[in-house]
């Protein structure tokens, strides 16, 4: 299977630009949200989120790289 190199690399750009996101907001991340507002914990796990699809984009493209 044929991988562009181009593919790859918008891969671990968007893997970065979303690590880069949460690593912004972290305060938000690590804010202890017990008794808050439901909209706070809808952040929270947005951010984990991002987290979480920013780690498997960058990985994902950093062993495209290697395959192509």
């Amino acid at each position: 299977m044929k991988i562009s190199i181009w593919a790859a690399i918008i891969l671990i750009i968007v893997g970065l630009y979303d690590l880069a996101i949460v690593f912004n907001r972290r305060d938000q991340l690590n804010k202890r949200i017990i008794g808050k507002s439901l909209a706070l914990k809808k952040r929270r796990n947005a951010l984990l989120a991002y987290l979480i699809v920013g780690i498997i984009l960058t990985i994902s493209g950093i062993i495209l790289l290697f395959v192509h």
